[in-house]
C-alpha cells in the first residue's frame, strides 16, 4: 500500500468515525411512548383522541374585522389599531374534560407560526382580539395575555403532536395556524374548549 493510498484510507476512516459520533449525539427523533395513531383520519386537519375515537376540531378562517366598519377600510388597515375575529357559537364543538394539557395532532398542517389563543366567549359567538400592525405583511397579531406556549413534536410523516406548555384554564381556545406557508396573514382557527369542574357547557 502506498503512502498516498494509506492517507486516503485513514482520512475515510476518520470521516466515518466522526459521522458515527455525530449520529450518537443526534439520535433520530422517536415518537412519543405508547402513541397509537391507528385510525387517525387521512384528511388534512387538527385532531384530538377522545376515549377510543379521533375527533376533528372545527376550523374557521380568522379574518380580523372591527364591528361597524366597512370591509374596505379594514383591508386597507385604516383608522383602527385593533380588531376581532369571530367564531360562530358560544362553545366549540369539541369540549375536553379532565385534561388541562391535551395533545392535539396536526395532520398536513404546518406548525410554523402557530399560536394557541384563548377566546372570549359571548352569548352566541366567540371572539379573538387582534391588535393590528401597520405593516400589511404582519396585519394582525394576538394579545400576549391570550397566548399559551406550546410544545411540538414530529410524530410520523406529516403528523405533528402539539401540547400546551402549561395547564389550560377552563374556557374556549383556538389553535391558529397559517393557511399556507407563504400566506402568514391568512390563518385557520381550530377551536376546542376545556371543561372544568362546575363548568356549564
Amino acid at each position: 500500500m502506498t503512502r498516498q493510498t494509506f492517507s486516503a484510507v485513514s482520512a475515510g476512516c476518520a470521516m466515518l468515525f466522526a459521522v458515527g459520533l455525530l449520529a450518537q449525539d443526534n439520535p433520530p427523533q422517536a415518537p412519543p411512548a405508547n402513541l397509537d395513531l391507528s385510525g387517525i383520519p387521512g384528511s388534512r386537519g387538527v385532531y384530538y383522541h377522545a376515549s377510543q375515537a379521533w375527533v376533528a376540531l372545527s376550523s374557521s378562517v380568522l379574518m380580523p374585522f372591527s364591528k361597524g366598519r366597512p370591509a374596505a377600510l379594514e383591508i386597507l388597515n385604516v383608522g383602527s389599531d385593533h380588531s376581532i375575529s369571530e367564531l360562530p357559537g358560544s362553545h366549540a364543538g369539541v369540549q375536553i374534560a379532565s385534561d388541562a394539557r391535551p395533545v392535539l395532532y396536526l395532520h398536513g398542517i404546518s406548525a410554523a407560526d402557530l399560536y394557541l389563543v384563548r377566546a372570549v366567549a359571548k352569548p352566541d359567538y366567540r371572539e379573538l382580539r387582534m391588535p393590528i400592525s401597520r405593516h400589511f405583511g404582519e396585519w394582525a397579531h394576538f394579545q400576549a395575555k391570550d397566548l399559551t406556549a406550546v410544545e411540538t413534536e414530529a410524530v410520523n410523516g406529516d403528523i405533528i403532536a402539539i401540547r400546551p406548555s402549561a395547564d389550560l384554564k377552563p374556557g374556549e381556545y383556538v389553535l391558529a395556524a397559517v393557511f399556507e406557508p407563504g400566506d402568514r396573514w391568512i390563518r385557520l382557527g381550530f377551536d376546542f374548549g376545556i371543561v372544568g369542574a362546575g363548568t356549564v357547557q
